[in-house]
């Protein structure tokens, strides 16, 4: 929105969405960093000079999509993978402009290596023959042919500096 008043509104789907890295931060703190207002250079007709950005949600997917930023180019072009660890919450709550929605991790994709220019990644995921609220917390891991059963708990521990995509479903 201008300091005028003036304000344009534009829908878009996304599929994902992709976060900056929040240093010893976590999945809430990038999300908010994401959603909250920005400050434009905006060169209006009653004279203003800036302006303001805000992403909303109008409605809340089936499953949230989040890719972590965790590669980024240096002042001389070179591929840095960034490796701060993030708090991965179990469960997420998202605010939309309707309504608000809970949604729980269910799939993390991590690349494990030193760099952007080599690695390589594994997937886990809630083992797809129990509920969500199973107090077991069974998950799998898939590192190429290899299956090995896990827990939520022991992924959302290892993998806060791999992480690079998150699956969280909504919960209904």
């Amino acid at each position: 929105m201008c300091s005028c008043g003036a304000r344009s509104t534009r829908e878009e789907d996304f599929t994902n969405l992709s976060l900056n890295l929040v240093p010893g931060g976590s999945i809430l703190e990038m999300l908010q960093d994401y959603l909250k207002e920005t400050e434009l250079d905006f060169r209006c007709d009653c004279g203003s000079s800036t302006s303001s950005l805000q992403y909303t949600f109008a409605t809340l997917p089936k499953v949230l999509i989040l890719h972590l930023k965790r590669f980024r180019f240096t002042p001389s072009l070179q591929l840095e993978k960034l490796s701060d660890p993030v708090d991965l919450f179990r469960e997420l709550l998202v605010t939309s402009s309707r309504a608000d929605g809970w949604y729980s991790l269910v799939s993390v994709i991590s690349h494990l290596g030193s760099s952007g220019n080599k690695g390589h990644y594994v997937s886990n995921g809630v083992d797809p023959d129990v509920e969500l609220d199973d107090p077991a917390d069974r998950w799998l891991t898939y590192n190429d042919s290899l299956v090995t059963q896990t827990t939520g708990a022991s992924v959302r521990k290892w993998r806060q500096e791999t992480a690079y995509i998150l699956f969280y479903q909504r919960r209904m």
